[in-house]
């Protein structure tokens, strides 16, 4: 496939997960722009060895880690997304990180594909994912500037959404136009039109 572009990032805190029923999530937010979004699935790969060669293999997903670069990220999505705690009166909050576990929530993006002139957008939602700003770097200004934005690493786990008692990491759903594809995702994320 080849893709050429990334865009619309959201997190939707999970309200409600009762195994093999579908995940019920709180309303979502947009993080931030996108810059990138690498995603790793961690696999089995632990083979079986008879007759002196490897008889079977197993390649199923285990879970997985994310990495999203976000030109910004709002605070009030910060508090949603990273579990930061804020207090104030408005106008002069204070967004404290503290030591309580980011919540659980699900992830979408598009990305933008183009095969043989026709361009077309693939929607994502992975289901059950764990945010986290793990690196904060910063640099003063010198005679050019060097954009610095955040990073947001993840945990991808494991969900059962459906009767079908399988283990489900991501969604894709594949659209012609850009609309339908933001569309597909805000509905997942319950961000109303």
């Amino acid at each position: 496939m080849a893709f050429v572009g990334l865009k619309y990032c959201v997190f939707a805190p999970i309200a409600t997960e009762t195994p093999f029923t579908p995940i019920v999530y709180d309303t979502g937010v947009v993080l931030g722009r996108m810059i990138g979004a690498n995603i790793t699935f961690n696999r089995n790969s632990e083979p079986l060895y008879a007759d002196d060669g490897m008889a079977e293999s197993d390649n199923s997903i285990t879970g997985g880690t994310i990495s999203l670069n976000l030109d910004d990220v709002e605070e009030a999505a910060q508090v949603t997304a990273f579990g930061l705690l804020k207090t104030g009166e408005p106008g002069s909050e204070v967004y404290s990180e503290v030591g309580a576990p980011a919540p659980y929530g699900g992830i979408g993006y598009v990305r933008v594909r183009r095969l043989r002139g026709v361009t077309s957008y693939v929607a994502y939602w992975l289901h059950q994912v764990q945010l986290a700003v793990n690196t904060d770097n910063a640099s003063t200004k010198g005679q050019s500037i060097t954009w610095q934005t955040p990073t947001a690493d993840g945990t991808i786990l494991a969900a059962y959404p459906n009767a079908d008692k399988k283990a489900y990491y991501r969604d894709r759903a594949v659209f012609d136009t850009e609309a339908e594809a933001y569309a597909w995702v805000d509905e997942k994320a319950g961000i109303g039109a």
